[in-house]
């Protein structure tokens, strides 16, 4: 008996859970989907916060980059090494965050560019898919070497993408400034870095959340989004003097994940999409609207709160850390994919202890102007890391989602 009562202890948080879930307490059926994908684990290691997709060893496929492994596309059933291959420990955190591929000395080849813990310097490696190295082989003297890339990477969400110029830069906080960092001309050489704010050590802090692109006043310049506001990039920009600051408190928490401006109603402007919390809840888009003076302004809807009834179809999860955009269902208009991070904070978050769940979320459009964001489940057993990595992996025209965090490294294929 005592044993029964022990058991029963041991699993009360967990039965409660499953009495009281948001998941389980819908409000509103949402309309059948022909989405749907399967779940293949790639490794169940904690070896990386981000996966990304590229094609590493130039076969046309796209392969899965996580830690300092490569999967190899289009099955994913071989992995390779470009790095010694490390497991982290939970509780704890990887020192792999991130892996963007990209062709940094101008080979063709495409290199991988590793970010490792807000305020650690970042590196590169050459050409992982050249001459793969199959993990079982992975000895010391395999070691390649590594190139310098942006020193002293801060944020929680950098990311590698096209905002100036014709090639791809590393958006980060860097210093007390938000920086682009540009790849440089010759190998071992670090990064030239343009900041585009003034230096503000207590705005722009080594562990910060909330930080994203898109062009916000349609002029088609790409501007940088945070969590304060956006920064309107110049038309003619000197590469020297601030960016023009708009603000707009898109998270009044302590922001959440990526961000991104796209039209989401549809009435030819673009609009704001970010979580609120990476440690907490809350999911928003910002439709942007026009003041009384004829300025840019936004203004809030939820989409999710703490409060499973504050959704039209009841679901509410915490720790919103990562998350990307992408037309899920080919129908023309961009979809909101996240999920739980799992155990972002090892634990100590809110909601830290229920199901690790991935959702895409449906942009539709109503007749009458307004927008629904329509969950659907993807899994409850994997979750998101500090990345979402989305693309065509089979070559299927569907979009493929792709995690690494906590609980492994996963690839969800739209069938």
């Amino acid at each position: 008996m005592k044993n029964n009562l022990k058991l029963i202890r041991n699993f009360l948080p967990y039965m409660v859970f499953v009495l009281i879930a948001p998941l389980t307490a819908q409000d509103k059926s949402q309309p059948k989907t022909m989405v749907s994908f399967e779940k293949v684990q790639l490794a169940d290691e904690y070896t990386t916060e981000g996966a990304s997709i590229g094609d590493i060893d130039g076969d046309s496929h796209m392969d899965i980059v996580a830690g300092t492994r490569w999967w190899k596309g289009p099955d994913f059933k071989i992995s390779y090494a470009y790095g010694p291959v490390k497991d982290f420990a939970i509780p704890g955190y990887a020192t792999n965050f991130f892996s963007f591929p990209g062709d940094f000395d101008g080979d063709e080849w495409t290199d991988v560019l590793l970010v490792g813990l807000p305020g650690t310097d970042s590196k590169w490696v050459k050409n992982p898919g050249k001459w793969p190295l199959p993990v079982s082989n992975w000895t010391n003297e395999s070691v390649p070497k590594y190139m310098k890339a942006q020193d002293d990477v801060g944020h929680e969400s950098p990311n590698f993408v096209n905002i100036i110029g014709d090639y791809k830069q590393l958006l980060s906080f860097s210093g007390g400034k938000i920086v682009l960092g540009i790849p440089g001309s010759e190998d071992d050489v670090p990064w030239k870095t343009l900041a585009i704010s003034p230096h503000d050590l207590d705005r722009f802090p080594v562990f910060s959340h909330g930080l994203g692109t898109g062009d916000v006043n349609m002029d088609g310049f790409i501007d940088v989004l945070e969590k304060r506001g956006w920064w309107e990039q110049p038309k003619d920009w000197d590469e020297k003097i601030p960016w023009v600051f708009h603000e707009y408190l898109f998270s009044p928490d302590q922001g959440g994940a990526q961000m991104f401006a796209y039209d989401v109603d549809g009435d030819g402007d673009n609009d704001v999409v970010t979580a609120m919390n990476g440690h907490g809840y809350g999911l928003s888009w910002h439709e942007q609207v026009i003041s009384k003076e004829g300025c840019i302004d936004f203004k809030e809807h939820q989409i999710m709160t703490d409060n499973p009834a504050d959704n039209l179809y009841g679901v509410s999860f915490s720790q919103l850390h990562a998350m990307d955009i992408a037309d899920v269902d080919n129908d023309g208009i961009p979809d909101i994919i996240t999920g739980k991070c799992y155990y972002a904070h090892d634990g100590r978050d809110p909601g830290a202890e229920h199901p690790a769940v991935l959702y895409w979320f449906k942009t539709f459009r109503n007749d009458d102007g307004t927008v629904e964001f329509i969950p659907y489940l993807i899994d409850d057993d994997s979750g998101v890391g500090r990345r979402i990595s989305t693309g065509d992996l089979n070559s299927n025209g569907k979009t493929d989602i792709v995690v690494g965090n906590k609980k492994g490294v996963f690839v969800f294929f739209q069938k």
